[in-house]
């Protein structure tokens, strides 16, 4: 008798056994409280945070925050791609300088940031743009390097202009690539978020789970974390969704 392979709940087993593992290891007394909380706790005070709005104001000034960032590093990661794999020049002029910018933890740039924009929001967002551009630029530059070269003769027996070709042919055959550097941009600039958020904020998931550490409240540091996960998978669920639709609206 054989066994089918790939249900569609095959995804739910690692997540449903790890809290399982979890919550029968606070259970039984083998992790103090203080340090892990279980699942089922963290449920009741999830559900609390929801109904209070609390909760719910900090993920919306979150995802604000990571819409704009991503927006400004994407649009500036997607030109520079653009440049470089468009222009064998543009990439000798431009890629010493952006490999260098790659190797700089992001980091490293927080003291100049605070200093340059502050600690208020103008800092926030420069901080999630350069964690979204490398990642968009370096998948649009590879998607249109990646183009096939009888695309592009096929471009030139039809005598398709320079901006008919990039607009006809180019783009569109680098256009998965362009969509995997928009999702991988999309997670770090979440990552982002977070990470500016507990370094300095008033607001925000972030702020949240630097709050409960204070206040040794470890079970709402562990709700950031859980929600943090989530949201990034529905982040990257949503990417992938409005790929496939626009790769099948493509193909009628």
């Amino acid at each position: 008798m054989s066994v089918k392979s790939g249900g569609k709940y095959d995804g739910f087993i690692a997540p449903a056994a790890l809290l399982a593992v979890w919550e029968l290891v606070t259970r039984l007394g083998w992790a103090p409280p203080s340090l892990l909380v279980p699942p089922s706790q963290l449920l009741g005070l999830l559900v609390e945070l929801l109904l209070s709005g609390e909760l719910l104001l900090n993920i919306r000034v979150s995802l604000l925050r990571v819409a704009i960032g991503f927006s400004l590093g994407s649009l500036l990661g997607l030109l520079t791609g653009l440049a470089m794999g468009l222009s064998a020049r543009a990439r000798r002029i431009i890629m010493p300088t952006f490999n260098a910018f790659r190797q700089i933890s992001l980091f490293a740039w927080v003291p100049l940031l605070m200093l340059w924009f502050g600690i208020g929001e103008g800092m926030k967002y420069v901080f999630i743009a350069l964690g979204a551009f490398p990642s968009m630029a370096l998948n649009t530059m590879s998607g249109i390097a990646t183009v096939p070269k009888a695309f592009l003769e096929l471009a030139r027996v039809y005598e398709y202009s320079r901006y008919d070709t990039i607009r006809r042919v180019i783009i569109p055959a680098a256009f998965p690539s362009i969509f995997t550097g928009l999702r991988l941009s999309l997670g770090i600039a979440w990552m982002m978020v977070v990470g500016a958020e507990l370094l300095a904020s008033d607001v925000g998931v972030g702020f949240m789970m630097t709050w409960g550490r204070q206040l040794f409240q470890m079970d709402v540091v562990m709700v950031g974390v859980v929600v943090i996960g989530v949201i990034g998978v529905l982040l990257n669920s949503g990417v992938s969704s409005l790929e496939r639709r626009l790769l099948r609206y493509k193909k009628r």
